[in-house]
């Protein structure tokens, strides 16, 4: 005997494919799949070919989203823990902010919901801002020595770096859009969003400056 037909018409079978696609974008697979890409069709768009040529029109970097812009020209903390944090690594006992560099969900267990919490995660979200703050500026000097000291595959380095971490950018806007976590792991994961925009607003800044051929770094 044959096997039934699973669709009678092709009205039905194009009907439920479009089905199946809109599940399967809604799913979590379907949104990791479109992250995936997106990072990977901005890094092949930037990738360097190592020429000494003069860059052709078509190699300059596409635009980066709004949203990011905005957020990474955003202000910062200003108060007392987040300007000790931003002067100096030696101001800080790190032995737990580390946890905060990686990205959610955080193995840290969700603190008790008390005024002292509330002021602990308050506190937690300046020190973190200063610490990326110095971090920002030592790596920035670091940079800065490689351009001077006529490393040709700096630029190359930042392409990729943008594209890798325009990947993670998008899967953070997603987890904190959909989070259903506590509120200090959230804050972390928005801090680390912002830190994560200047980064790659920076360094698309810094290769649009060599791409002209000025010195992104005086």
């Amino acid at each position: 005997m044959g096997q039934k037909a699973k669709y009678l018409t092709l009205a039905e079978k194009t009907a439920a494919l479009h089905r199946q696609k809109a599940n399967y974008a809604q799913s979590e697979r379907g949104k990791a799949t479109r992250r995936l890409r997106r990072s990977q069709n901005y890094a092949k768009a930037h990738s360097c070919k190592g020429s000494s040529k003069p860059p052709l029109a078509s190699s300059r970097l596409p635009p980066l989203p709004r949203v990011l812009i905005n957020l990474a020209n955003a202000s910062l903390p200003d108060g007392d823990l987040f300007r000790c944090a931003s002067q100096s690594a030696d101001n800080l006992d790190e032995s737990e902010l580390p946890q905060w560099d990686n990205n959610p969900p955080y193995a840290m267990p969700p603190p008790s919901d008390t005024p002292a919490e509330v002021r602990f995660t308050e506190n937690l979200v300046q020190v973190m801002h200063g610490r990326n703050s110095c971090l920002e500026k030592e790596q920035l000097q670091q940079r800065a020595r490689k351009y001077n000291a006529g490393r040709p595959d700096l630029c190359t380095e930042l392409k990729r770096a943008i594209g890798v971490l325009l990947g993670e950018w998008y899967i953070l806007q997603d987890y904190i859009s959909d989070a259903r976590d506590c509120d200090r792991h959230i804050k972390m994961a928005q801090c680390l969003l912002r830190w994560h925009a200047r980064r790659i607003y920076l360094y698309h800044t810094e290769v649009e400056k060599m791409l002209n051929g000025l010195d992104p770094y005086i």
